[in-house]
């Protein structure tokens, strides 16, 4: 029981890492070049995206213990393998590099309003159900893949390596997908 409660709780914090959206634009690759470098920050939002895309990838597991329609399930698990192949890609690009994926560099009151944002959105998931429980976890997806839609971008206008700035790209505009898609959902159920 207790691995499993912990399982949930890993779960269920995805989303919890909202922030407010950037601009909404896309620049090429090409416009992502040295002269926008700024390695601090893309190792930060480096960072940042990794740990978000850890959770997000683990986010269809909470289908085995909830009650979902068929369209949300899709949905919810084409976003796991979505942040999992972005993890992945995280992960390859960290390797034998200077970038610490772990060094989050939250100040102590952003890390402490997180906390309580996961605990309040758990104990929301866990407690709700049926349509409510789709309500909420629909809502959950639309903040982190808005989230990791904008700091794969911020990646991207930081990194020096044009192929990299294009895997960025590329993960941003799958992310900004994937959230117009839960935005669509959301409102076909408000109707």
């Amino acid at each position: 029981m207790r691995k499993f409660l912990a399982l949930l709780s890993v779960v269920l914090l995805c989303g919890c890492r909202s922030l407010e959206s950037q601009s909404g634009k896309t620049p090429s690759a090409s416009s992502t070049n040295a002269a926008n470098a700024n390695l601090p920050v893309r190792d930060n939002a480096v960072a940042l995206l990794n740990d978000l895309l850890g959770d997000e990838k683990n986010v269809s597991k909470i289908l085995l213990i909830k009650h979902h329609s068929d369209d949300l399930g899709k949905l919810i698990k084409e976003i796991s393998a979505t942040t999992a192949n972005g993890a992945k890609m995280l992960e390859d690009f960290t390797k034998g590099s200077a970038v610490d994926v772990k060094r989050l560099d939250l100040p102590p009151g952003e890390a402490a309003a997180r906390s309580a944002i996961s605990k309040a959105k758990k104990h929301l998931l866990l407690s709700s159900k049926d349509a409510e429980f789709e309500f909420q976890l629909l809502l959950t997806q639309v903040e982190a893949l808005n989230y990791g839609a904008n700091l794969a971008l911020i990646a991207a206008e930081s990194e020096t390596d044009p192929a990299r700035a294009r895997d960025f790209l590329r993960l941003s505009a799958e992310l900004r997908d994937l959230h117009e898609r839960v935005v669509a959902m959301l409102r076909e159920r408000k109707q």
